[in-house]
């Protein structure tokens, strides 16, 4: 467990992460104060942090980031229109079982077909180990003297819930709130036990359509918005984060506040426009990496003109 001091509650806590998985990027993730107490508090008492804001604005980093910070193995669920509740508890090879019924080996033992799900793993790791099997949830442990430890209990990203159909929130809720599900195929409860450290559980929403209430209300919210209430703060913001994030690119701050200045200017003509999307700080990053990459590429051309034609293609997007 990783003890966080006082001067890092109150300012931002800035972590590099290592590529992974389906991760194969370098990353830099910033907890300012607002996230830190947002995660403290849910891991303090057993909830689920459900996290809000639109597309690029670092959901599913904060999750990523907070399993690397305390030392969490990490499971996980990208949700989309198919996905279905039993999805997230385990994966039973039906067709595998079919093959064998027709075959002259015939039909093996039910463990054999039955797979271990993202929340299985995270609810009890050791008893997962045990139904890897074929379709193998089994989360990222980190590497070499990077390695964790389920000791420290296993952090559950459920990435995009909004895309799923309402019925799967509305079915989580037992396992979320007693954290523990029923496996039919073998008749066993998988559950937390009282020696095991509990799941953190993220599930992050891009707001596409409405969660249900009773849903939301077994969750803390932690909303992740750029502040765009006021011009100076919120270059600086992104200024602070794209130096972080991208530290190579420039020499000066001036390309950094000059792109900065470009997303706040097209942020506000789409926002004037009605479209719901905004473009925000991964349109920022795009935006400082694409002018570094064709500096390169057109020497010729000045940094100012490839600022504006680039502009068009990182943030016109959003508009109808």
């Amino acid at each position: 467990m990783v003890d966080l001091t006082p001067s890092e509650l109150n300012d931002e806590k800035c972590i590099s992460l290592d590529p992974h998985l389906g991760w194969p990027k370098k990353a830099v993730h910033h907890f300012d104060r607002k996230q830190i107490v947002a995660i403290l508090a849910a891991k303090a008492i057993r909830r689920p942090l459900l996290v809000r804001g639109e597309p690029g604005c670092g959901k599913t980093q904060l999750a990523r980031a907070a399993a690397q910070l305390f030392q969490m193995p990490l499971a996980w669920l990208v949700v989309n229109e198919r996905t279905e509740t039993e999805d997230l508890f385990w994966r039973y090879d039906a067709l595998a079982r079919l093959s064998d019924a027709n075959s002259k080996t015939g039909v093996k033992s039910e463990e054999h077909y039955l797979s271990a799900g993202p929340l299985w793993w995270a609810l009890n790791p050791e008893n997962a180990k045990n139904y890897e099997g074929r379709h193998s949830c089994k989360p990222y442990f980190g590497e070499g003297q990077h390695e964790r430890s389920s000791d420290n209990g296993v952090l559950l990203l459920i990435d995009e819930i909004d895309k799923a159909d309402r019925s799967v929130p509305n079915s989580l809720l037992e396992a979320l709130g007693n954290y523990s599900f029923y496996v039919p195929y073998i008749n066993q409860r998988i559950e937390c036990t009282e020696t095991q450290v509990p799941p953190f559980i993220v599930i992050t929403t891009n707001g596409e359509q409405e969660l249900p209430p009773a849903f939301v209300r077994r969750c803390l919210v932690l909303d992740m918005v750029l502040d765009d209430s006021s011009e100076d703060a919120f270059k600086a913001q992104l200024v602070k984060r794209g130096k972080a994030a991208l530290p190579d690119c420039f020499d000066n701050d001036s390309t950094y506040q000059k792109i900065a200045e470009q997303l706040w200017e097209k942020r506000k003509g789409v926002k004037d426009s009605g479209v719901h999307m905004l473009p925000g700080q991964a349109e920022y990053f795009d935006h400082l990496e694409a002018v570094k990459a064709m500096k390169l590429l057109l020497p010729e051309s000045t940094e100012n003109d490839l600022i504006k034609e680039l502009s068009e293609l990182t943030y016109d997007k959003y508009r109808v």
